[in-house]
């Protein structure tokens, strides 16, 4: 995938807006609308961009970028830490899923050495 797909599905999946991120980013709204719709933005212009992404957002536009090996150097301390409470939750309600959908296919023992 490219910077500028990439850079439109991060904002659509994570409902940032173009005026919001140009508040945090002190890019002009139109020039993010401008590389969205198609013309290309200098290197700087685009990191500014990447830099004001919240975290989760940040880690998503490079995985698009990159693959999975993008995730594999996360800090996830790091990333968990800087997680909102609400996303913390969601985060154990999916872990509680997996260990759940493991449970049956895994041996009880198996599933004590991995918690």
């Amino acid at each position: 995938m490219n910077h500028r797909e990439a850079f439109k599905q991060t904002l659509e999946k994570f409902n940032i807006t173009a005026k919001s991120l140009a508040q945090k980013s002190g890019v002009q709204e139109r020039q993010i609308s401008q590389f969205r719709n198609g013309k290309d933005l200098m290197s700087e212009t685009l990191f500014s961009l990447i830099a004001a992404l919240p975290n989760e957002a940040k880690i998503y536009y490079f995985s698009c970028i990159g693959g999975e090996s993008v995730i594999e150097n996360v800090d996830l301390r790091s990333l968990i830490m800087s997680m909102s409470v609400t996303r913390k939750s969601e985060l154990l309600n999916l872990i509680a899923e997996s260990l759940l959908e493991n449970r049956e296919k895994s041996h009880p023992v198996e599933l004590m050495q991995a918690v």
